[in-house]
């Protein structure tokens, strides 16, 4: 989706990724009584951008981490899923509360149509961004 194509999930490297990201996703949502400091290192281990004073609460759910990219000071709440098939950027400061899912992917919709005859709508595929210092 990041070159405006039609998504494909079972794609053998974005599987890997997945896979990687569902061990990472263990791993952090694992550690909610570890340090600010141990669980701000794992985010800047899946995350692709994460700037400072960040929280994320656990659970947290994504696809692959990498296209997501926090501003210093965001706050992701309880519950909170990104499913992060092109790039998703969160302020600097902003809040995200309890359960908010940020849902990026699209897939055709018609079933008697062939994975190639879907068409981008000119918003599938585009990066995603949430405001700076404003609460969702």
């Amino acid at each position: 989706m990041l070159a405006g194509e039609l998504y494909t999930a079972d794609d053998p490297e974005l599987a890997a990724d997945a896979a990687r990201t569902a061990a990472w996703m263990a791993r952090y949502n694992g550690m909610a009584d570890a340090s600010a400091a141990a669980r701000d290192r794992l985010l800047r281990e899946a995350m692709g951008d994460v700037g400072e004073r960040v929280t994320v609460r656990a659970p947290f759910y994504c696809d692959y981490g990498y296209n997501i990219h926090l501003g210093a000071g965001a706050f992701l709440n309880f519950g909170c899923v990104v499913l992060d098939v092109v790039r998703v950027d969160i302020g600097a400061g902003t809040q995200i509360g309890p359960g908010v899912q940020i849902l990026t992917a699209d897939h055709p919709r018609d079933p008697l149509c062939e994975r190639g005859c879907w068409s981008s709508d000119g918003q599938s595929g585009s990066a995603r961004t949430f405001g700076s210092a404003v609460a969702h």
